[in-house]
């Protein structure tokens, strides 16, 4: 059986527990994903759609001429312009990719001086909240361990305890001879 002062310590030590526990919540939290790990990479590629007539256009005007050797020229230079509008498209995302502007720089540097100056505001706080509450455990510690935990056992001699005239043993079996006899003689 646990006294009064073991159980109102575990209490205690449950609590501080507890503390401990949503600290590590809190910062479980606060951690953030940069854009740059989650965002996938996205290429996007231009299709040109030709219509019917535009087709058969075409077509007919090949076939006036030399046609393969129009086709091919055609294709050639068509090849040659989705090559270089490619590479100026990789280009500039690349240079956009590359550098960021003065302005963004510092509004993302502002940001992030905002949110530590909160969080550290906040952790401030919860540092005063837990002190206190420690040394309020504390003093509830100390003034626990200053009474006892059971109360003491005292001898008293001069209590007369109550004598047993005897044990009964095997009471439901049955009578035998030295039974009979010695019920007689009481």
């Amino acid at each position: 059986m646990e006294g009064k002062a073991t159980l109102i310590l575990k209490d205690i030590m449950q609590k501080l527990s507890m503390i401990n526990a949503e600290e590590v919540k809190e910062e479980v939290e606060n951690v953030e994903v940069s854009a740059e790990e989650v965002a996938p990479e996205v290429e996007v590629k231009e299709e040109v759609a030709l219509s019917e007539d535009e087709v058969t256009e075409e077509v007919t005007e090949l076939s006036d001429e030399s046609t393969e050797e129009k086709l091919a020229e055609e294709d050639e230079a068509e090849k040659e312009a989705e090559e270089e509008e490619e590479v100026e498209e990789e280009e500039e995302e690349l240079e956009d990719d590359k550098y960021v502007s003065k302005s963004e720089f510092d509004s993302k540097i502002a940001e992030l001086k905002d949110m530590i100056e909160s969080m550290k505001g906040e952790m401030g706080k919860d540092k005063e909240s837990y002190e206190q509450e420690k040394a309020e455990l504390s003093a509830q510690v100390e003034k626990l361990s200053a009474e006892p935990a059971v109360e003491p056992i005292v001898h008293n001699p001069d209590e007369k305890q109550s004598k047993n005239e005897g044990f009964k043993f095997g009471q439901n079996r049955p009578l035998s001879t030295l039974d009979r006899v010695m019920s007689k003689i009481n």
